[in-house]
Order: structure tokens, then C-alpha cells, then sequence
């Protein structure tokens, strides 16, 4: 049986300066990501979206995440808006739309009174929801802690997809309900007044004089609405295009 020799002090001493060279290892594995992982974020908003024409909100790599680190977060706050925005807007709006497309003659249009009507009472909950959805993704932004760098690349990136889409959505949710109400208010205006009215096609006669003016104050309304309703929707395809 061998006995083991008491350390000494001397050994101990020699031992150190292994134990801090394996320590330093150690702590040089685990150094600041954040300025490469910065970099590498600013890099992906700059190309990937400010760089592109449409409205780019593209998905992250898994690779992506990982170089991200932590700011994978701060591109979350603008793809949950987007999601939010969606889930207000897709099982509604589309409908809306592919419904007044289809309308070729005031014929089909009166046969569509009742979707119209509902359509119109629905889309009033879009405005809330989207005031929401904002001020939900401005508070999310406010409480974000970027470098000045990162920021000021950030700021422009979140007036592309937050800012501008979002007066863009608002404008149709204002519309929409108001334009499709008025509609409605055309057709019935149509359907009280029986044989009073012949209708061809596009074109509608009134016997009635109090009807006809009834009808064209309505159609006065309505135009404008209609072209701008067509010229906002055709700003947002453009945005996405």
C-alpha cells in the first residue's frame, strides 16, 4: 500500500496558474454574442426588407434565429402584427371583395342584398380590432431596448410594415362598412318600388320622381366612396406585389 504524499504548499501554488489559464478558456467560450448578433440582424432588415420594393415580411431560418440571438424577439413584434392583421382581415375581406367582383348587373347586385348587409354589419368590427392590433404593437415597440445602430434601421423597418400598412387597413375598414351600407340602401330603395322601376342590365328608369332623386342622392355618396375604396385597395396590392 503506497502512501500518498501531503501537498505542499509549492504544488498548490504551481496549480494556480493552470487553474486560472483553464478558467480563462473557459469564460473566452462564453463571450458577447450581442454586437455580431446585432450585426447580423441590422444586415437581414436592411436586405431583406428595406431592400425590397413590396411589403416583405419573410419568415426566419432556423440558422437566422440563431444568429439573431435575442433579437429574434424584435422581429417578432413585427411579424405578430402581420398575423394580427391577417386574422382580422382573412376571413372577411376576401369575401367582401370576390362578392362585388362577381356583381355584373343591378340584378345580381339586388340578389346579394342579405350578404351585402351582413357583410357591411361585420366589417364594422374591423375598426376596434385594428386600433387594437396598433396599439398593442406600439407598446410592444416602446418597450424594445435597441442600440442607436439598430434603431435607427428598426424605425424605418417598422413605418414599412407596421405604420403604413396600418393607415392602409384603417382607411378600409372606414369604407368598406360605409360603402357597402349605402349599397344596400340602393337596393332596397329598388325592391319598394315594384313596377315603379324597370331595370336593364346597368341601367335602372324611375316613374317615380322622389324615387329617382332619392336614388341618385345615394349614388352621389356612393361614387366617391367606391374610387377610393378601388384606390386604396389598389395601393395595398401594390405594397404586397
Amino acid at each position: 500500500m503506497t502512501s500518498r504524499l501531503p501537498q505542499t504548499g509549492f504544488a498548490r501554488y504551481l496549480l494556480l496558474p493552470l487553474m486560472m489559464l483553464a478558467l480563462l478558456l473557459t469564460l473566452s467560450g462564453c463571450g458577447d454574442k450581442e454586437p455580431e448578433q446585432r450585426k447580423a440582424f441590422i444586415e437581414f432588415l436592411q436586405t431583406r426588407v428595406l431592400a425590397k420594393s413590396q411589403l416583405a415580411v419573410p419568415q426566419l431560418t432556423e440558422d437566422e434565429k440563431k444568429a439573431f440571438g435575442p433579437y429574434v424577439n424584435d422581429y417578432a413584434v413585427l411579424t405578430d402584427y402581420h398575423k394580427g392583421m391577417n386574422d382580422v382581415f382573412s376571413a372577411s375581406l376576401m369575401p367582401v371583395f370576390a362578392s362585388l367582383n362577381n356583381v355584373g348587373s343591378v340584378s345580381s347586385l339586388m340578389a346579394k342584398r342579405d350578404e351585402m348587409s351582413k357583410m357591411a354589419a361585420d366589417s364594422e368590427a374591423w375598426k376596434p380590432a385594428l386600433a387594437k392590433l396598433r396599439a398593442e404593437t406600439d407598446s410592444k415597440r416602446s418597450a424594445l431596448k435597441q442600440p442607436d445602430d439598430l434603431k435607427a434601421v428598426y424605425d424605418q423597418v417598422y413605418n414599412k410594415l407596421v405604420a403604413q400598412p396600418d393607415d392602409i387597413a384603417q382607411q378600409i375598414a372606414r369604407l368598406v362598412p360605409e360603402t357597402l351600407s349605402l349599397v344596400v340602401s340602393q337596393v332596397d330603395l329598388l325592391k319598394q318600388q315594384g313596377n315603379k322601376v324597370k331595370i336593364v342590365g346597368n341601367t335602372v328608369q324611375f316613374t317615380d320622381q322622389k324615387a329617382l332623386d332619392k336614388y341618385n342622392a345615394i349614388q352621389q355618396k356612393l361614387q366617391p366612396l367606391v374610387t377610393e375604396l378601388s384606390n386604396t385597395v389598389s395601393k395595398l396590392e401594390n405594397m404586397i406585389r
